[in-house]
């Protein structure tokens, strides 16, 4: 008997080491919109968003990974089963029965530089404005009109073109989560071009909107319940705000 245990290969005994949990996780792919840091910081595979939904599948049997896309197309993969789960997803933009919890809250803010005053939401209609991908379908009827009716209006992907964008004058209002423009502000500050100097003073902030509540969506029911009761405890045993804590935020 010893020499046959002393003949199973050494793969095998690593295998059979491992937890069982181990040998049979499930992937859960999850689609992520690049360019919000500090809830998605695509380089490092961190940030807000990446830390919570590792820290609920900690140990679970579902081992998640991370696909770095476009807004826009991260809904569009998840409605044709491409992907397991979405991150950021407001009421009604898909069916119910996959939405978690509350997990996170956005500020979305107007910010122009300090020659440009908005009251409104019509103070935008003459303006060239850039704001987030599916801004017009997020901030309400009124924000959508004018988006529509305004021919220097557009979205975009990639976030932190835009706030440069607003820096140099090329254009007069950005759209954008207030977490999100003040990271790329700093990063900017930080490391200016040639000729280039910033300061938040040069700023001016609307706040216009209503705080946005975001869930994500799982589609295996499983995976969503895991989640919910994970996040519930997070938040009950203080790691919640602890993430939060790690970028310098407050839930």
């Amino acid at each position: 008997m010893r020499g046959a245990m002393q003949r199973i290969p050494p793969l095998l005994l690593l295998l059979a080491s491992l937890l069982p949990g181990q040998l049979l996780a499930k992937p859960l792919k999850v689609g992520v919109n690049f360019a919000i840091p500090p809830y998605v910081i695509e380089g490092d595979n961190r940030g807000i968003e990446l830390d919570l939904l590792k820290e609920a599948f900690a140990g679970s049997g579902y081992e998640p990974s991370f696909e770095f896309l476009p807004l826009e197309r991260t809904f569009r993969m998840f409605e044709s089963g491409k992907l397991d789960a979405i991150i950021n997803v407001k009421d009604g933009i898909v069916d119910p029965i996959f939405l978690t919890h509350p997990v996170i809250t956005f500020h979305n803010r107007v910010f122009t530089l300090s020659n440009h005053r908005v009251k409104t939401i019509d103070d935008l209609q003459q303006m060239r404005v850039t704001a987030f991908q599916r801004a017009r379908v997020i901030l309400g009827s009124a924000f959508s009109t004018m988006a529509s009716q305004n021919p220097h209006y557009e979205e975009v992907a990639k976030q932190q073109g835009q706030v440069h964008q607003l820096m140099r004058g090329r254009i007069d209002a950005v759209v954008l989560e207030e977490r999100v423009f003040y990271y790329y502000l700093a990063q900017l500050m930080a490391a200016p071009l040639a000729g280039e100097h910033y300061h938040p003073n040069q700023i001016r902030r609307a706040e216009l909107f209503p705080p946005t509540v975001y869930h994500f969506a799982f589609r295996s029911a499983d995976a969503l319940k895991l989640f919910n009761h994970r996040l519930g405890a997070m938040k009950k045993d203080g790691r919640y705000q602890q993430i939060f804590e790690r970028y310098g935020a407050k839930p």
